[in-house]
C-alpha cells in the first residue's frame, strides 16, 4: 500500500482541468474509530462539496431517513442500508425488491416476537440496515432448536437468506449486493462533466469494505482508514491515523 497524501499533486491537476472528484467514505467505520471526532470529520466531509468539481458521500448499514438527519447532507451522496438506497442532489436510486425485503424483514422480527417472546426479541434482535443480527441462545440448546426452526419456516419462499457465525445469526438479503455494486451503482449515475469521467476515491476500513476496494481500483483509490489491519486487503493506499484523514479533509475543503 501507498501513502493516500502522497497524491494530492494528482488531484490538483485534475481539479484544474474540472475533473470531478469523489470522496465517499464509510460512515459506520468513521464513527466507531473516532467517537470524539465524529463530529467534526463528517461536518468536513459534507463540506467538501460545496467546492467546484468536488463530490462526497458516505455509506452505512443505517437507514437513508436516518442518515438523512445528518446537518448538510441534502448536500451529498448518502447510501444507507448498506447501499441499497441512495440519495444525492443530481440522483436517486432504490434496489429493485428493498420494499419486499424490508416487509419480510418486519414479517421474521414479528414471527420471533410472536413465537419467543417480546422481551426476548427486544434483548436479542437487532434490525441492522437490510438484515437482522440475532444473538443466538448457546446456553440453551432448546431455545437455539426452537428458534433455527422458527427461522427456517419463516424465510421459506422470501428473498432472505441465513447466515450463522460463532455467536449471531445474520439474515440479510438473498440478492447478492454489496459495497462494491453499490460503488459501481454510484460511478455509472455520477455525472461526466466536460466529457471527463470521475474519479472516486473510496475510505474504509471493514471486512465488507473489502468489494468496494476492487471496484474503486478500476477508476479510482482504495484508501485503508488506517495503516494495518492485521489482514490482507483490497485497498492500494491508506491514510495512517485520524490526523492525516483530517489533513485532507481540510486541503480539499480549502481548494
Amino acid at each position: 500500500m501507498h501513502p493516500f497524501l502522497n497524491e494530492i499533486t494528482r488531484f490538483s491537476k485534475s481539479l484544474a482541468i474540472r475533473q470531478l472528484l469523489c470522496f465517499f467514505f464509510n460512515y459506520d467505520d468513521i464513527v466507531a474509530q473516532n467517537p470524539r471526532e465524529k463530529s467534526t470529520i463528517i461536518e468536513r466531509i459534507v463540506s467538501i462539496s460545496k467546492v467546484p468539481s468536488l463530490c462526497s458521500g458516505i455509506i452505512s448499514r443505517n437507514p437513508l431517513n436516518e442518515l438523512q438527519k445528518i446537518s448538510g447532507a441534502e448536500n451529498i451522496i448518502i447510501a444507507g442500508s448498506s447501499g441499497f438506497e441512495i440519495d444525492s442532489p443530481d440522483f436517486s436510486w432504490t434496489f429493485p425488491k428493498l420494499g419486499l425485503i424490508r416487509h419480510q424483514i418486519e414479517n421474521t422480527f414479528s414471527t420471533i416476537r410472536m413465537e419467543i417472546g417480546p422481551s426476548w426479541a427486544k434483548d436479542n434482535v437487532i434490525f441492522d440496515g437490510v438484515g437482522l443480527r440475532i444473538r443466538t441462545p448457546k446456553n440453551d440448546a432448546v431455545l437455539f432448536q426452537r428458534l433455527s426452526l422458527i427461522l427456517q419456516n419463516a424465510l421459506r419462499d422470501t428473498h432472505l437468506s441465513i447466515i450463522q457465525q460463532a455467536m449471531i445469526i445474520h439474515i440479510i438479503p438473498t440478492d447478492k449486493w454489496n459495497k462494491g455494486l453499490c460503488v459501481g451503482k454510484i460511478f455509472e449515475l455520477l455525472p461526466r462533466d466536460h466529457g471527463l469521467l470521475p474519479v472516486i476515491s473510496y475510505f474504509g476500513g471493514e471486512r465488507n469494505d473489502e468489494p468496494a476496494f476492487r471496484q474503486v481500483n478500476l477508476y479510482g483509490y482504495s484508501v485503508l482508514l488506517r495503516e494495518n489491519i492485521g489482514r490482507k486487503t483490497e485497498a492500494q493506499y491508506f491514510l495512517q491515523n485520524t490526523n492525516e484523514l483530517n489533513k485532507l479533509l481540510l486541503w480539499l475543503n480549502s481548494r
